[in-house]
């Protein structure tokens, strides 16, 4: 079909055919009119992705004939065609941007690809849910790529009853840009989490005194011989079936205690104790050497010795150790 230059009175004059057709312009090449068999007309154009006859032709729609005029579309194509000219590729942009991943499709690539499997279990489950609870919620629907600084400190701000929580949202945000990018993801620097002002974190420590220890070992002594009492949950409906208040008594086995004086005696975190293992414990030296704290670095506590009787076995520590007064503090 020969060229014509597309005007209001050539678009009037288009009749549909059996098959599609388009219309080029004479005077602007790439520019034209793509028409239907149904009689539905669009202006389009036409340009290939990069140099030379190798390089993908592409064809973009600018728009509808009858939403857009003839001179409109003109201009369109003029300032599409000028940023291919320039190196761009508009179809191939938007087709990306289509397929970029959006925070949530980032989010579980990220726990799945990197935190799960170079992180500990604890440290992926604190990622999971913050990304889970906050972020995702939040962001989820967003693309990863068009996130804004402003976007995320809304949601750390948001948080700003909770420092910790907001401090740490932050971070775990900031080190999965950092993963996407590497990743190709995004564009490599690019990271939204980055010079948002943290909340300040006030240090919480404080040491049992003499008295407070006293008294805890003996809530221990108690807990493992007669028990302790417990209430029930006046909320929950079968609450009205709990025993007798004098029945009400919760016995804790001699591993619960033993834990509770490991924690008491050492300063210990919780998981390194429950998570102890006899490979850990130098007995002759009354020591528990963790191989893999959270920080990194191995750590050691002075700890009291087993009862002789048992013996190390494989698996978790299993001690029974006797309640000793100590004018050492504890760390809570």
């Amino acid at each position: 079909m020969t060229s014509v230059r597309i005007s209001k009175r050539l678009v009037d004059s288009l009749k549909p055919a059996p098959r599609e057709f388009v219309q080029w312009d004479a005077d602007l090449p790439g520019f034209g009119i793509r028409v239907r068999p149904t009689g539905h007309m669009v202006y389009v154009v036409q340009y290939r992705a990069g140099a030379g006859r190798n390089a993908p032709s592409r064809k973009a729609t600018l728009g509808a004939v009858g939403k857009l005029t003839p001179e409109e579309a003109r201009t369109a194509a003029k300032r599409m065609l000028g940023a291919v000219s320039q190196g761009t590729d508009p179809v191939g942009e938007r087709k990306r941007r289509r397929e970029a991943l959006t925070v949530s499709n980032l989010a579980e690539a990220f726990l799945a690809e990197h935190v799960e499997a170079k992180r500990k279990t604890t440290t992926a489950a604190l990622y999971r849910h913050l990304l889970d609870n906050f972020v995702v919620p939040a962001l989820g629907t967003k693309r990863g790529a068009e996130i804004t600084r402003t976007d995320v400190a809304k949601l750390h701000h948001k948080l700003r009853d909770r420092p910790y929580l907001a401090n740490r949202m932050l971070a775990v945000v900031a080190s999965m840009y950092v993963w996407a990018g590497r990743h190709g993801h995004v564009e490599e620097g690019f990271n939204p989490a980055a010079r948002i002002e943290k909340f300040p974190e006030s240090r919480r420590e404080r040491f049992l005194n003499v008295e407070e220890l006293e008294r805890l070992g003996g809530a221990i002594r108690k807990a493992e011989t007669d028990g302790l009492p417990w209430d029930p949950n006046t909320s929950n409906s079968k609450s009205k079936h709990a025993p007798k208040p004098e029945n009400r008594l919760v016995v804790i086995g001699p591993f619960a205690a033993a834990a509770l004086r490991l924690l008491l005696f050492t300063g210990a975190r919780l998981r390194e104790i429950l998570h102890l293992r006899w490979e850990h414990v130098d007995l002759e030296r009354g020591l528990l050497l963790l191989p893999d704290s959270k920080t990194g670095r191995r750590r050691s506590f002075s700890a009291p010795l087993p009862s002789p009787s048992l013996r190390p076995c494989r698996g978790p520590v299993r001690m029974s150790l006797r309640a000793r007064r100590t004018t050492s503090h504890a760390r809570t």
